[in-house]
C-alpha cells in the first residue's frame, strides 16, 4: 500500500530548517530531494553559511567518518549554484571545501577505498541517537547488492518506528542484513532480548560486524561456540549477534541453540526468484523452531510484479497468511517515497 504523506509529524515541526536540512545530508539524500524547508529562498550572509557548513560538511560526524567526496561535492556545487543565482558573496570556507572535493587523489581514510566505501549518518528519531554506517555507493560491490542501504530498508525502519510494541523487547531474527541499517535500529532502540542480523556473503558480513561495533562501542563481547556466529555483543539490555546464515543449509545452521524467534526481519530479499526455493525453506524451518508463533515482517521494493506475486503464492501454498501494511511516509529515513513501490507485509501461520 502507497505512503500515506500527511501531516508533518511533530518532531520536524519544532526542529530547524538548518538541523533538517542537516539530518538529510547526513544520511547522503539524494541532493534533488532535498527539502531546503526555506533555506535557500533567501540570501545567505556569511554566517548563516558558516552555519550551514558547520552542520553539513564540517558535522564533527562527518570529520571523523566521512560521506562520500562525490556526495559532499555535489551538496557544495548546488548551494554555490544558488548562492550564485542570487549574486550572493560566496563565503571562503565554501569555496575553499568545494575545491579540496575536486581535487584529483581525494581519498577517504577508510579501509579499503578501492571499493568505494563512505559512511552515511542516520539521525533517529524522538533523540534517540544516531546510526552511523559504512556503506559502498555502488549497485553491486565484490559481487553482492547488499553493502548499501536499499529503499525497503528505510521503509522498514518507518514502519518499526510506527508499530513499537511488535518489536519492543522480541527475540528478532533478521535475514540479509546486509550492513545492518535495521537490525541496528532495532538493537538501539527497541530493546530485544536477543536479535541476530545475518547474511551469507563474506564482505557483506564484515561491513556489518564492524558497523555493529561501530555503533555499540561499549558492548561487551560473549563467547559463542557456534561456528557460524561471527560476533556476538552485550550491550546490557540486549545481546546482539552476527551470524552466517546461507538458506540451503539452515538445517545445519544450529540456530534453535542461539535463538527461537519470535519475530522475523527483512527487506528486499525477494528479487530473484531463483532463490525462493531455499528462503521458503528457510522460513518452514524458523516457523517449526517457534510453533508458528513468530511473525515475518518483509518490506520490498516491487521491481517486478510478477516475481513478487510468484513468491506471495508460494507462501500461501505453504499455508502461510499475508497482510499487507500500509507503507508508512518518509520521515526520519528519507526514502524515495516517488520513485520506489515499496511493500511492506506482515506474514504468519495458524498456531501448531
Amino acid at each position: 500500500m502507497k505512503p500515506n504523506d500527511g501531516v508533518k509529524p511533530a518532531d520536524e515541526i519544532d526542529e530547524s530548517p538548518l538541523k533538517l536540512v542537516s539530518k538529510q545530508f547526513l544520511c547522503c539524500t539524494p541532493i534533488r530531494l532535498i527539502r531546503w524547508h526555506g533555506l535557500l529562498e533567501h540570501e545567505l550572509n556569511w554566517d548563516e553559511q558558516a552555519a550551514l557548513l558547520d552542520t553539513t560538511v564540517d558535522h564533527p560526524l562527518v570529520q571523523r567518518y566521512p560521506l562520500s567526496a562525490e556526495y559532499q561535492a555535489a551538496f557544495l556545487k548546488y548551494i554555490i549554484a544558488q548562492l550564485s543565482s542570487m549574486n550572493a558573496e560566496h563565503h571562503d570556507r565554501l569555496m575553499e571545501k568545494y575545491c579540496a572535493m575536486l581535487s584529483p587523489g581525494t581519498e577517504l581514510p577508510l579501509d579499503d577505498p578501492s571499493i568505494g566505501l563512505s559512511y552515511k549518518h542516520y539521525e533517529l528519531p524522538h533523540g534517540q541517537g544516531v546510526i552511523s554506517l559504512k556503506e559502498s555507493g555502488a549497485f553491486v560491490s565484490e559481487g553482492t547488492t547488499g553493502l548499501c542501504s536499499w529503499q525497503a530498508a528505510k521503509a522498514l525502519c518507518e514502519h518499526i518506528s510506527n508499530n513499537r510494541d511488535d518489536f519492543h523487547g522480541r527475540n528478532i531474527l533478521e535475514l540479509g542484513s546486509g550492513v545492518g541499517l535495521s537490525g541496528i535500529y532495532l538493537a538501539k532502540c527497541y530493546e530485544p532480548s536477543i536479535i541476530v542480523m545475518s547474511d551469507c556473503h563474506s564482505s557483506v558480513l564484515s561491513a556489518l560486524k564492524e558497523n555493529v561495533r561501530l555503533n555499540f562501542p561499549n558492548a561487551a563481547p560473549v563467547e559463542c561456540d557456534n561456528p557460524l556466529v561471527s560476533l556476538l555483543l552485550d550491550s546490557g539490555n540486549t545481546l546482539m549477534g552476527v551470524m552466517d546464515l546461507d538458506w540451503q543449509y539452515i538445517s545445519a545452521s544450529n540456530l534453535s541453540q542461539l535463538i527461537e524467534p519470535d519475530v522475523i526481519v527483512a527487506a528486499d530479499i525477494v528479487y530473484d526468484h531463483t532463490l525462493f526455493p531455499a528462503l521458503l525453506s528457510t522460513l518452514n524451518y524458523i516457523f517449526c523452531l517457534s510453533h508458528n508463533r513468530c511473525k515475518f515482517v518483509l518490506a520490498c521494493t516491487e521491481r517486478n510484479q510478477d516475481t513478487l506475486n510468484e513468491f506471495l503464492q508460494l507462501l500461501i501454498t505453504a499455508k502461510f497468511r499475508i497482510n499487507e501494511e500500509t507503507v508508512s511516509p518518509s520521515r526520519h529515513f528519507h526514502w524515495d517515497s516517488s520513485a520506489s513501490n515499496i511493500r511492506i507485509f506482515t506474514i504468519s501461520r495458524a498456531f501448531s
